[in-house]
């Protein structure tokens, strides 16, 4: 995949990155432990000592925290919250009473993503192959933001003005995600060619008005 970056839409990986909580936020989230499901909207388990206004503020700040390593583009779509609507927090493994609610804080499974992707397209939906107690090793059948280069997994292409998306040969990973978050249909192909378009003729009007400056210029006599 092309990591040239896009001001309209930009698939990112964040291999190497993540978020970090304060010694009073990491207070917190270890005095809500153990976490059963509940935990992140607010269900305060009786006989724990975590006030709910301290809960909110760590759940607040992590959409701070995600949104300067990520920016404001969906982890799944690649489209900027202009073209997709506003960012929510996203956990990649769901942290539901009957998933992963141990999950929950781990800063590796948060993310941010638009509504369309994380609740109409992905919702509960099992992105763990294999899970292990440590979650950096469990397998995941989606790409996974913060383990898998995506340029590894997912091929990016503009082809007749289109700007396409394909699996990557061999990867598993990559068909499940593509197909997951209708990566390849008809409705985000177009978008994304759209805002390509749209970027190519803003580069070629600045450099159009560039070059009529400089012809306007007078020539100075020495």
């Amino acid at each position: 995949m092309s990591r040239k970056k896009s001001k309209s839409f930009l698939f990112q990986n964040l291999v190497g990155k993540s978020i970090t909580f304060s010694i009073a936020e990491q207070t917190v989230i270890d005095g809500l432990k153990p976490l059963i499901g509940g935990e992140w909207e607010g269900k305060i388990k009786s006989g724990c000592t975590v006030k709910r206004i301290a809960r909110n503020a760590v759940v607040t700040s992590i959409k701070h925290k995600l949104a300067k390593i990520q920016g404001n583009y969906c982890i799944y779509c690649g489209l900027h919250e202009k073209h997709c609507g506003r960012l929510e927090r996203e956990h990649i493994a769901p942290k539901g009473k009957t998933s992963y609610p141990e999950f929950m804080f781990e800063p590796q499974n948060l993310a941010l993503a638009c509504h369309h992707c994380n609740v109409d397209l992905k919702g509960e939906y099992d992105t763990i192959s294999n899970k292990f107690k440590s979650y950096s090793k469990c397998k995941f059948n989606i790409v996974h933001p913060y383990f898998d280069p995506i340029e590894k997994h997912i091929v990016f292409a503009v082809k007749n003005g289109k700007a396409l998306l394909k699996a990557a040969p061999y990867s598993r990973k990559g068909k499940n995600h593509i197909k997951l978050f209708e990566l390849d249909s008809v409705p985000k192909t177009d978008k994304r060619t759209g805002l390509l378009l749209v970027e190519s003729l803003k580069i070629e009007s600045k450099y159009d008005k560039m070059l009529d400056k400089a012809l306007n210029n007078k020539f100075v006599r020495r």
